[in-house]
């Protein structure tokens, strides 16, 4: 989000692929948890805080602030930890193709999404991306899935149908979702795209350089958003959002992420990303006073199962 903005997750099990997580001493199984809670708890208010905050900003303005923010920092860690590389003359247009989807066209209807939809509804459909990964692989023909994905599939688009359809009738934030489905989408396109490039650069160099593209391909869109943004009316609750969502999602609980996966794995961490929809749902209903009726959350729920069911196993 990152932003959970599924940015970050995935961004934290790609890095297995660079830098192999050394031998740690096992902690107990508590600290495990607890860590990994801590992970869901900034990552579900990552949704929350950005919508209590959008307000106080165009959407755009929120946007490219984030991205000026993130791109400084992931160039600070960059440096500390002396990450050395250098884009090779014929992989420069992977990489602008590969920054424009995964992070000029996902931050850009992330935002509008979270702007027209809810804390929750965002969080639920940034969190299908492994559906729309799936179908993608199948459709290019790039992997077989098997019997379970495809149940998962269905009752993933079923529980979508399910929660999307009546908010699109009663026009009550169903545009907003499906802007957030464009962005899990272009999330999953930028998955695949970067494979090769991910065994050439490593991942933490990749994001850093994509991130960094993408913003500067963003920000031009926004300039009539940041003329337009009223800077006096942000405040000091507005500025510690953007603060939060810059430095909490990535480096306090991407960290905590890594800690998880070199105690634990990645199979039996990566299914705690299902509790970020059910978290931020939950602090969505106590802080912003979003209403849940039993369609929503029969929907949600069958949103919920088919993407574990789709997932490929790690």
């Amino acid at each position: 989000m990152v932003s959970r903005e599924s940015l970050w997750y995935r961004w934290a099990r790609s890095r297995r692929k660079e830098c192999p997580v050394p031998t740690q001493s096992k902690a107990p199984p508590w600290r495990v948890d607890l860590a990994l809670l801590t992970v869901v708890l900034l990552w579900s208010l990552n949704f929350v805080i950005l919508k209590a905050a959008l307000p106080r900003f165009d959407p755009l303005a929120l946007a490219a602030l984030r991205f000026v923010g993130i791109a400084a920092l992931f160039e600070l860690l960059l440096r500390a930890r002396r990450v050395e590389g250098r884009i090779a003359r014929a992989d420069r247009k992977a990489f602008v193709l590969s920054a424009l989807v995964g992070y000029t066209l996902y931050q850009g209807l992330f935002i509008l999404g979270l702007h027209r939809g809810t804390a929750f509804s965002t969080a639920l459909m940034i969190n299908t991306g492994p559906v729309w990964a799936a179908l993608i692989l199948t459709l290019c023909g790039l992997e077989r899935v098997g019997r379970r994905q495809w149940a998962g599939i269905v009752l993933a688009l079923v529980g979508l149908v399910l929660y999307v359809g009546p908010r699109l009738v009663a026009r009550a934030g169903g545009v907003g979702d499906l802007l957030a489905l464009g962005a899990a989408v272009s999330w999953s396109c930028y998955g695949i795209l970067n494979k090769p490039l991910l065994e050439r650069y490593g991942a933490f160099y990749l994001t850093t350089r994509t991130f960094q593209i993408g913003a500067a391909l963003f920000l031009p869109f926004a300039v009539p958003s940041l003329f337009g943004q009223n800077w006096a009316g942000i405040g000091a609750a507005g500025w510690a959002a953007v603060g939060y969502s810059v430095v909490f999602p990535i480096v306090v609980a991407v960290s905590l992420w890594n800690w998880a996966i070199g105690q634990r794995g990645v199979s039996r961490t990566v299914v705690y990303q299902y509790l970020v929809p059910v978290t931020s749902g939950l602090l969505s209903w106590v802080f912003l006073g979003e209403a849940f009726g039993p369609a929503k959350l029969v929907g949600a729920a069958a949103v919920l199962a088919g993407v574990a069911l789709s997932r490929k196993a790690t």
